[in-house]
């Protein structure tokens, strides 16, 4: 049996992840009970909500996660004011708006966040199952993405801890119009079902 076999047949537990741009979410299942599929609905101790906000707060260095989801909206961030002896010739560059963060680190700092919530999910449920040897993740992504975004999503994916090697066949993408199509097929069944009955 070769290594990649093996690692399938370990798959227990399987984690849809859906990263949005506004909103995230996730769903969960162990494989031998495939049709009770579980969202999340806990996000910052609170219940009720099946996706938190796609949003990050950093601390004033822009290092450090303050805070993530809906409680980033919900604080102010307390940003040092730098004065500046700016000329008319500098007006350009005073209104032109800067990027602290890049994208990488941003994807990479959210990822690590919301992975910390899978983490917690799945061992609550399932205290035996090994996060990085008995879970498949699968990460939805845009119908339009190429394999250099799917190249760095990976590589962000890596970086948040959320797989253990760069190149795990434990993380897998889809796009969104498959995720969806499957869904539909899964539930055409039950929808005929009742409609012939």
């Amino acid at each position: 049996m070769s290594s990649e076999e093996n690692e399938k047949n370990n798959i227990r537990v399987v984690v849809g992840l859906d990263f949005g741009t506004s909103y995230s979410g996730f769903a969960y299942c162990h494989v031998n009970e495939y049709k009770n599929i579980c969202s999340n609905d806990l996000w910052h101790g609170k219940v009720g909500q099946l996706k938190t906000n796609t949003v990050l707060q950093y601390d004033d260095e822009y290092k450090n996660v303050k805070f993530w989801g809906v409680p980033a909206l919900a604080k102010r961030p307390s940003r040092r004011t730098k004065k500046q002896n700016s000329t008319e010739g500098d007006l350009l560059e005073k209104f032109k708006p800067s990027l602290p963060v890049n994208y990488k680190k941003a994807i990479t700092d959210y990822l690590r966040e919301i992975g910390k919530v899978i983490k917690e999910t799945v061992a609550t449920r399932w205290p035996k199952i090994d996060y990085f040897e008995n879970v498949l993740l699968i990460i939805t992504i845009p119908a339009v993405f190429f394999e250099k975004s799917k190249a760095i999503m990976r590589m962000c994916a890596f970086n948040a801890g959320l797989i253990k090697e760069k190149c795990s066949i434990n993380l897998q993408f889809t796009t969104e119009p498959e995720a969806a199509a499957v869904y539909c097929m899964e539930n055409l069944k039950a929808v005929l079902g009742n409609w012939t009955n």
